[in-house]
């Protein structure tokens, strides 16, 4: 993720999404508070989702998911008020990300997304297909 990103101070989306991405999330993403949507999914990042992020008060929408390498607890993302949708990759038999209150859980392996709190388009339970890293484009359902 670009530096010059974190100097946004009054960006409110963020949607980096189906990109090269890779490294890390920076902690400098947490100074954004004015953002409402932030969708870094179907990346190659990796390392621990950073707890600056937790800063974001403002935030609707978080996709963090189909990012192969990204791990961590995001449970310090629980208390922000404002959350109406939170994906990762905390689904399946062996999950990287940790969080009990994600709305979607996706699994890496399986390529699937699975609703596990409710959503007003998705009932609990309902899978959804990812598709595998060298389809994924336009035609992903979870792309914005």
């Amino acid at each position: 993720i670009p530096d010059e990103v974190q100097s946004l101070a009054s960006l409110e989306h963020l949607g980096l999404v189906g990109g090269p991405l890779h490294g890390t999330i920076p902690d400098g993403i947490g100074n954004l508070v004015n953002l409402t949507n932030l969708h870094l999914m179907e990346n190659r990042l990796s390392g621990t989702v950073p707890e600056s992020l937790s800063k974001l008060i403002n935030l609707e929408y978080a996709s963090l998911s189909i990012n192969e390498n990204l791990t961590g607890d995001l449970d310090f993302l629980c208390p922000l008020e404002n959350m109406i949708s939170l994906q990762a990759d905390c689904g399946g038999a062996d999950p990287k990300i940790s969080c009990s209150c994600c709305h979607l859980c996706c699994d890496t392996t399986e390529h699937e997304c699975c609703a596990v709190k409710l959503l007003p388009w998705a009932d609990i339970g309902n899978c959804f297909p990812t598709l595998p890293t060298e389809l994924r484009g336009e035609d992903n359902p979870f792309s914005d």
